[in-house]
């Protein structure tokens, strides 16, 4: 996916849900690089579990952010994850 620029003023869930659609991109996104170090450091098969691990978390992430006909569980998933954000440190560690 190519940047598309600034896409201008909108909520925080909107921009949640933008950065947790580029960090998905960006773990199914083949580092080669990345795959040479752990097939030399013989841990290939291992790198390609966790990948794995992180996409289905990733999966159930996204359907819990927005859900339409919210059941008892998304909604504690979601109390979980409000509370897990609002204790997070800020990001200003990564500007």
């Amino acid at each position: 996916m190519k940047d598309q620029n600034s896409v201008g003023k909108e909520t925080p869930d909107i921009k949640y849900q933008r950065a947790l659609d580029l960090f998905t991109e960006s773990v199914y996104k083949p580092d080669s690089d990345l795959r040479g170090c752990a097939y030399n450091q013989d841990c290939f098969n291992e790198l390609m579990e966790i990948r794995e691990h992180v996409i289905n978390y990733l999966s159930t992430l996204k359907a819990t952010q927005m859900p339409h006909n919210p059941d008892e569980s998304d909604i504690l998933e979601n109390e979980k994850l409000i509370q897990t954000k609002n204790n997070a440190n800020p990001l200003s560690k990564w500007r």
